[in-house]
């Protein structure tokens, strides 16, 4: 009898000593994932007893572990052993091995269980984990990226509207100044139409005065005249008066609103007024008229 015969008596195929391989990686990789966690449990400790800066020497000189290999351990026990403080010899998760474990690392971990039991790893290849792991990370990178074209299109929307909120106060502050504007055009033109209505009395007055022949028409036009002249002049004055006063409102009313934020230009127009009033009542010419009752000085 041939050895292939005997083997296939005995029970021994190809099929059956892979299968025994691949188990025995499998308890092999089962028992590599416990230690690894082991080992990443107390490089964790480690780490926290050591100063600043003493981290990758000892690792060199210690365990002869690069800084790069010793996070992953440590993150392979933060995710998978972590919980299991208490207890040094329990497994970290009887239904993964090593090399699965690694690569769910992919998978956030509030989400890992759910994956597993979807995906029912057991039973698939290690290119089919990697696989399903990376298209499951695509999936959630795009996820994220929705999520945030959202926010920043919600950002975009709220600044939007801030912007036509701060246009709409523009406007409406325009819109208040224009209509004061047109008030005191207005203010202008009916004082402008007051002196043309006086000043057309005046010339028919003159005109009066120059057709009548008689000495009594004569004084009478005439005084008519001297008092319509005087009403003109009293009328401009008035006129003059309160657009004066409204002038000085409306500088100190400007001045008071730069006052905050402009303090040197404040105060710079403000004693330009006060100095046009003192010239205005030193004035000569002015306080050496007549005053009301008296004799001229």
């Amino acid at each position: 009898m041939t050895d292939t015969v005997t083997d296939v008596i005995s029970g021994r195929t190809t099929q059956v000593i892979a299968a025994e391989i691949n188990l025995i990686k499998y308890q092999v990789e089962r028992i590599y994932l416990a230690a690894a966690v082991e080992i990443g449990r107390r490089l964790t400790e480690a780490k926290a007893l050591l100063k600043y800066g003493e981290w990758g020497k000892w690792l060199e000189e210690s365990v002869d572990f690069s800084q790069s290999r010793a996070n992953k351990l440590m993150r392979i026990f933060k995710e998978y052993g972590a919980e299991q403080l208490t207890s040094s010899n329990s497994d970290p998760d009887p239904n993964l091995n090593y090399s699965q474990a690694v690569l769910l690392l992919g998978i956030p971990k509030e989400e890992r269980a759910q994956f597993i039991i979807d995906m029912d790893i057991e039973g698939m290849t290690k290119q089919e984990l990697r696989q399903a792991v990376n298209e499951r990370t695509q999936t959630l990178h795009e996820k994220d990226r929705v999520l945030q074209e959202k926010d920043q299109a919600l950002q975009e929307n709220a600044d939007l509207q801030k912007t036509v909120e701060d246009q709409s106060g523009i406007i409406t502050e325009l819109t208040t100044e224009l209509a004061n504007l047109k008030v005191q055009l207005e203010n202008v033109k009916t004082s402008k139409a007051e002196l043309d209505k006086t000043a057309r009395q005046l010339k028919d007055s003159l005109e009066s005065l120059q057709q009548s022949s008689s000495a009594k028409g004569y004084e009478r036009m005439k005084t008519n005249f001297i008092n319509t002249a005087l009403k003109v002049r009293a009328n401009h004055i008035a006129f003059l008066c309160e657009n004066l006063d409204k002038t000085i409102k409306d500088v100190k009313q400007e001045l008071l609103k730069i006052a905050p934020n402009d303090k040197e230009t404040y105060i710079t127009y403000k004693n330009k007024v006060y100095d046009l009033l003192n010239v205005w009542l030193k004035d000569e010419t002015w306080s050496g008229q007549a005053r009301p009752g008296g004799d001229a000085q």
